[in-house]
């Protein structure tokens, strides 16, 4: 929902919403990433399950159009597995790398950028070599490089879809005054939450899944070490202050707020398991892990956390803005 400003100041600016995260000035230090090739006793390899619930309508475009029985009568379908309404793994590890993306210590290259390569700070800028990585690229993932962190599909498990309407987006116009600062981008990029669990009107007919929507969540991780797993659970909503993630399409309209909840993390004992038929699993105390804050930048996981809390510090914009 952009607006076009007038030139000279004639129109006052409205509220956006959404915010910068400050990108920091430190070093990248990349390095090569642990391999897939076996499993090392001094990492941890297992799963993080827990329950996703909607705090406001989720839409996660299929790419269809469908025909529904009432009014409207074309609307923008949710994504599906076997006729159920989903998450994609995919939409769910983009959410929350963005954010491993923006909190972590040594700072991440700026991966998914629409700005020109003399915009982007010479610290953070594209992993290029899959030898030589950045941290959330070893973690999720680069050109050539698998990664160390698996995303199932989140199944809905509990509640309804149902029909809404939302403005019509439009790209986003990078702005000199809006986006940029002395030439280099402002930061990385985030809507906040609505306040009052409204979403903006408008006329454009989708498919949502309703607020208290659940599905699950469940995350394959190969290899992290205890700092990047405990950066991983921080992204997830599990440290202070408390990130709430946002997901799939209509962000700008209060869309896709999630909680991430009951999260358990069983873990296997690489060596043991090898001796044993099946594998042996344990489950690990959150907190000892949370403790390990060396992979993340405090002050930055502070400055998104003001962002992305829930509710939000504002209404949801009602018209353009």
């Amino acid at each position: 929902m952009p607006r076009n400003d007038r030139p000279g100041g004639e129109q006052p600016r409205l509220p956006k919403p959404y915010e910068f995260v400050a990108i920091p000035t430190n070093a990248m230090d990349p390095t090569g990433p642990e391999g897939h090739q076996h499993y090392k006793e001094s990492l941890f390899t297992g799963r993080i399950t827990g329950i996703l619930t909607a705090l406001s309508p989720i839409h996660v475009a299929s790419g269809t159009i469908e025909l529904t029985a009432t009014q409207p009568s074309l609307v923008k379908a949710h994504f599906r597995v076997k006729g159920r309404p989903a998450i994609p793994g995919s939409s769910l590890k983009g959410a929350i790398r963005s954010i491993v993306e923006a909190i972590s210590n040594p700072p991440s290259c700026l991966r998914v950028t629409q700005a020109r390569f003399d915009n982007i700070p010479n610290n953070v800028r594209r992993c290029a070599n899959k030898e030589s990585l950045c941290i959330a690229c070893r973690m999720f993932g680069a050109m050539g490089f698998l990664g160390k962190i698996s995303f199932h599909d989140s199944i809905l498990q509990e509640g309804r879809t149902e029909i809404i309407k939302i403005p019509s987006f439009y790209p986003a116009r990078t702005r000199e005054r809006l986006y940029f600062d002395r030439g280099k981008v402002k930061g990385r990029k985030f809507y906040r939450h609505g306040n009052d669990g409204r979403i903006a009107a408008g006329n454009v007919p989708i498919e949502s899944c309703a607020v208290g929507t659940c599905f699950n969540l469940s995350v394959d991780i190969v290899n992290l070490a205890k700092s990047e797993l405990a950066l991983l659970l921080f992204a997830l909503g599990q440290g202070k202050p408390k990130i709430y993630p946002k997901i799939g399409g209509g962000k700008p309209a209060c869309c896709g707020s999630i909680d991430v909840q009951s999260i358990n993390l069983t873990m296997i004992q690489p060596k043991e398991s090898f001796l044993e038929f099946e594998a042996i699993a344990q489950t690990m105390d959150l907190n000892k892990i949370l403790n390990d804050t060396k992979a993340i930048s405090l002050s930055i996981a502070d400055e998104l956390g003001k962002i992305l809390a829930y509710p939000g510090i504002r209404p949801c914009p009602g018209t353009n803005y």
